[in-house]
Order: structure tokens, then C-alpha cells, then sequence
């Protein structure tokens, strides 16, 4: 009787261990399957590279499958820097892997602005009709251009109390910000005054003629729009100067250039072409040109100093 009892409690021991080794075998296959089907993720191909998983995370996010792209070379820090950029645009990806080739000591942010801006193309290429939709947040530029025939249909007469030199037009919306505008600088002590307003197609044609007939295309392109390029035609742009300073050579940095620069956002204005932007306007520093667009984009511009280009690319176009 003992012996029986003794046997069965060998065989109940026998099949005890077997069942821990059974269970310890399964969780065994099964953690060498995990691993071998996580060796196979994308997370795992990329630590290899020497992405981090936070990383992982970004490139997930914003490439999807194209991520699979990344296999086999080496960690991409251009491409993370991008994507961690403010304004980076996916649709622009190639564009921008593509200019940082012809230019590796540009820095991400410098390649987004000007790739989204169209400036890895040059002026007059890749041309694009303004889309006069848009309204007051058309964007003409080297890049987008209005037709021949293109005449706002809001067009108003400027009184003389704002201008010198002959009559001229601006757009409805833009003249009574800008009446707005003055009567606060005026307070101020500053006396505003408009030298250039709405120009159509052939009178810009006749600016830039002349100045391509008297000193060749090279200049004129450097200092005026080819017809149908230029900001006056949308009658949204003003030349702006004072009493006291009356021209492009005496007006930066005036009081009159100073109280716009930290006041004409309120009021919807932008320095359309301000200092160090003439790689993304096309442009070179016009102290005296303001374009209007509303207070609240000319509010952001003001705040995040970017450009009116900038802006259109990411948040309009987009």
C-alpha cells in the first residue's frame, strides 16, 4: 500500500516538472517569436540606424510608409531637423531634400522658407496665375502674376490730404484702414503721405521698360516687377512716406518708417519687403512699400517675422 502511494507521488511529480518545462519551452518559443517579429518593425530597423524612439516617432508621423525609405543608410539628421521645423510642408519633401543637395550649408529652416516660397526655382519659372479669389490676401510675386486685363473692382479715389504728386486709386478696403492708420499717426506727430498707389499692367510695363531700355533686363529685374508682377496692380500696395522724408534714400529708419514698423499691423499693413528677406521676396528692402492684408495676418506676420510669402505658402496655398 505505502509503495503504491509512493509511486504515484513520483508520477505526479514527474508530470509536474514536465509541465514546467512544457510551460517554460512555450514562453520561451513565444519571447523568440515576439523578437523575431519585432526585428522585422520599422522601430527596430531604425534604433539599428541609431534613430531614438522619439524620434521613431516623428519620422512615423509625418512619412508613413515612406519611411521604409530610411532602411539601409545612414541616420538622417537634415531630414529630423525638417520635421521638427515650424513650417515644414510634406507635399515640399523632395523639393527640399533636393535644393539642401545644391546647398549642405544652409540650415533647415533657411531651406523651408525659400523652397516653400518657390525660390528653388528661378524668377518668372514655375509660374503660377494669382488667384484673385483670394481677395486681399492675393499673393503676386516673380512667381504668381495677374493678367494683362486684371482691374480691381473696388477702386477709389485717394483725397489730396494723403498724397503728393498726381491723382491716385487704392482698394476700398484698404483705404480706410489706411485713413485709420493716419489719423493715429498723426496723433503722433507723423504726417503720412502715399507716392505710389494703384498702377495698372501698362503703366508698370512703362516703369519697367524704361529701366530695362536705359540700364538692360539685369537692372531692371533687380529694382522693379515685369508687368503683371507687380503688388501696385492689386491696389493693395502703397509707397509710403512723410512730410519730413520724402524719399527711398532719406525714409528708413525715420520716425515716420519707425512708428509703421511697430504700429501699421494694427491697422492690417505689412513692410511687404523688409531688411534681410530679398532671398525670399525677390526683392531688396523697400522701407517705404506696404501692402495691406488684414489685421489679423498682418498681426501674425508682425509676431512671428515672416514674410508675406511665407505666410501665403503655409496658410493659404497649403
Amino acid at each position: 500500500m505505502k509503495k503504491t502511494k509512493l509511486k504515484l507521488k513520483k508520477s505526479v511529480w514527474v508530470c509536474f516538472v514536465v509541465i514546467i518545462f512544457l510551460i517554460i519551452g512555450v514562453y520561451a518559443g513565444i519571447n523568440v517569436y515576439q523578437d523575431m517579429k519585432y526585428k522585422k518593425t520599422d522601430e527596430y530597423k531604425l534604433l539599428q540606424i541609431g534613430y531614438s524612439k522619439e524620434e521613431i516617432k516623428i519620422l512615423q508621423d509625418n512619412l508613413k510608409d515612406n519611411i521604409k525609405n530610411l532602411f539601409n543608410k545612414e541616420k538622417d539628421e537634415f531630414l529630423l531637423a525638417l520635421l521638427n521645423e515650424k513650417y515644414y510642408m510634406a507635399n515640399n519633401l523632395k523639393r527640399y531634400q533636393d535644393f539642401h543637395e545644391e546647398h549642405k550649408d544652409y540650415p533647415a529652416s533657411k531651406i523651408i522658407s525659400l523652397v516653400n516660397t518657390n525660390n528653388d526655382y528661378d524668377y518668372y519659372e514655375n509660374d503660377h496665375d494669382t488667384d484673385i479669389e483670394k481677395d486681399y490676401l492675393m499673393l503676386v510675386n516673380k512667381y504668381y502674376h495677374l493678367s494683362e486685363d486684371y482691374v480691381p473692382n473696388d477702386l477709389v479715389n485717394v483725397s489730396n490730404k494723403y498724397y503728393y504728386g498726381s491723382n491716385h486709386k487704392i482698394r476700398e478696403v484698404a483705404y480706410d484702414a489706411f485713413k485709420n492708420m493716419w489719423e493715429e499717426a498723426h496723433k503722433a506727430g507723423i504726417y503720412l503721405i502715399i507716392n505710389s498707389s494703384y498702377r495698372d499692367y501698362q503703366e508698370q510695363k512703362e516703369v519697367y521698360d524704361d529701366y530695362k531700355n536705359s540700364q538692360g533686363s539685369t537692372y531692371a529685374d533687380s529694382i522693379a516687377a515685369r508687368p503683371g508682377y507687380s503688388e501696385h496692380q492689386t491696389g493693395l500696395s502703397l509707397d509710403i512716406f512723410s512730410k519730413e522724408n520724402t524719399t527711398t534714400a532719406n525714409f528708413k529708419g525715420s520716425p515716420a518708417h519707425i512708428w509703421l514698423q511697430n504700429n501699421a499691423y494694427k491697422y492690417g499693413f505689412i513692410e511687404r519687403y523688409g531688411e534681410n528677406t530679398e532671398e525670399i521676396t525677390g526683392f531688396s528692402a523697400e522701407a517705404w512699400h506696404w501692402r495691406y492684408v488684414g489685421i489679423e495676418v498682418a498681426t501674425y506676420i508682425h509676431e512671428n517675422k515672416i514674410t508675406f510669402d511665407e505666410y501665403y505658402a503655409y496658410f493659404i496655398a497649403k
